[in-house]
């Protein structure tokens, strides 16, 4: 089932969207010719727009409307910091196994840092989406301790997606009567985490990391040349706006 829902999910997002498209315009071409030209025109087109940066920026900046946090922290009523699994690097040949990946790597690194800050509890949240051994909530421990010698209080093993990531924190957190939390995601993730957290009852400060920041150096005449990370960029911005969607209209 978590396969299939994966499946159309890349089905309604670019690339795969736009080919789609594409490929139903050239049917249409041999019924309706100018209406098959039209879908073949907007389906290029708009693979085109999402694999420009100006167009990448603007998507993700639109859902990084949480800023960061101030370079000093002033202590308040945080009770604990709560980290979301981002994702593995899988069968890591320099690590001999499964790892966390760079999504992951970075949410962790700032998560260290306001350890640091904060001295407050850590929760580690990231499940297994393929049945793998280990949890991304081991594999993000196993970094955070012997990487950045950070101990982790809880880990919530067994999530899938965020709303799962807030439902069984929730489940952990409440047991040692924490409400107030730091949350540690990516910026363009912030809002839906923060959704889901909310719905849990949590009181969410949020600590957003991995930022939208303007290449330096880069002109727009080379942000309007498309490239694959660009697309890879939009790709992940419109599967946020899709997930707010999908989040308000199922739970």
């Amino acid at each position: 089932m978590l396969a299939l829902i994966k499946a159309f999910n890349a089905l309604l997002l670019p690339p795969a969207i736009n080919l789609l498209v594409a490929l139903f315009g050239f049917v249409m071409l041999a019924y309706k010719r100018k209406l098959g030209l039209v879908l073949v025109f907007l389906s290029v087109f708009s693979l085109y727009l999402v694999c420009t940066t100006p167009v990448s920026n603007l998507l993700l900046s639109r859902l990084e409307s949480y800023p960061a946090l101030p370079e000093r922290i002033i202590p308040g009523k945080e009770q604990a910091i709560v980290v979301l699994g981002g994702g593995r690097y899988p069968d890591a040949p320099e690590y001999s196994g499964d790892t966390v990946n760079t999504w992951t790597l970075e949410r962790l690194r700032y998560a260290a840092m306001l350890v640091e800050k904060t001295h407050l509890p850590l929760l580690v949240s990231g499940g297994r989406l393929h049945g793998e051994t280990l949890s991304e909530a081991q594999l993000m421990k196993q970094v955070l301790e012997q990487s950045f010698n950070v101990r982790v209080r809880w880990e919530e093993p067994v999530s899938r997606n965020t709303a799962e990531n807030a439902k069984y924190s929730a489940d952990i957190l409440r047991s040692q009567g924490i409400a107030n939390i730091y949350l540690v995601t990516q910026a363009s993730h912030m809002k839906r985490a923060v959704w889901a957290f909310e719905r849990e009852g949590f009181i969410v400060t949020p600590a957003p990391t991995g930022f939208t920041t303007p290449a330096p150096g880069r002109s727009l005449i080379e942000g309007l040349i498309p490239d694959a990370k660009t697309l890879a960029d939009s790709s992940f911005a419109l599967h946020e706006y899709l997930g707010l969607v999908w989040y308000r209209m199922r739970y």
